[in-house]
């Protein structure tokens, strides 16, 4: 059975989402980052990084496989289930082009403009920067589906990528949304898929 290493943050959110799709049985292992359980040697033993998520598959394709960062666990299942990941060109490359747009754009500006939006006091100057990538973000996006369904095709590995961060800047700082009608769309018919559902209710 698959061992998942996670917790309740938009990262550690996707690899649920995909089993529930999946309909895969897991072993779940939560690793409270706030009593630094991430950084304990038994887990550092598996992800050498020491953040969430981490998969380890006992019945890897050659024996056991471990897979650290949340895009490589997607790619990983994806391939191993032959699902939500075109085996074919150029719609893999669409697929994963989306992934990494996620990992290099969303996750990281949507994560600080939300921690400096908590603050108190708040740094303006640095709220406003990240503000302005995030909103140039969403637009980008907000272009994207303005005459699709889903991000890339079919529903995909690109969707769950980005949703659990456009839920959370939704939830938390919702006028970086402003304006952004066919992200707002996309993110409704995400939250009515049950595994979807399921994952964010980690």
């Amino acid at each position: 059975m698959l061992d998942l290493y996670t917790w309740r943050t938009p990262n550690g959110k996707k690899a649920p989402i995909l089993l529930a799709e999946l309909k895969w049985p897991y072993e779940l292992h939560l690793v409270d980052l706030g009593q630094g359980a991430q950084k304990k040697p038994e887990y550092v033993a598996i992800n050498p990084n020491g953040k969430i998520p981490a998969l380890v598959d006992p019945e890897g394709p050659n024996g056991l496989v471990v897979v650290f960062e949340s895009g490589a666990i997607l790619e990983y299942l994806a391939d191993k289930a032959g699902r939500f990941l075109p085996k074919d060109q150029p719609g893999r490359a669409e697929v994963l082009s989306w992934a990494y747009w996620q990992v290099g754009g969303p996750g990281p500006f949507f994560g600080q403009l939300l921690a400096f939006a908590a603050q108190t006091p708040r740094n303006d100057g640095a709220f406003a920067k990240f503000f302005g990538e995030s909103q140039r973000l969403v637009r980008v996006l907000d272009g994207r589906l303005k005459d699709r369904e889903w991000i890339a095709g079919a529903y995909s590995i690109a969707d769950i990528m980005n949703y659990p961060w456009f839920a959370a800047l939704h939830e938390r700082q919702p006028d970086a949304l402003d304006g952004a009608e066919h992200v707002k769309r996309w993110l409704v018919g995400m939250a009515a898929r049950p595994a979807v559902r399921e994952g964010m209710g980690l």
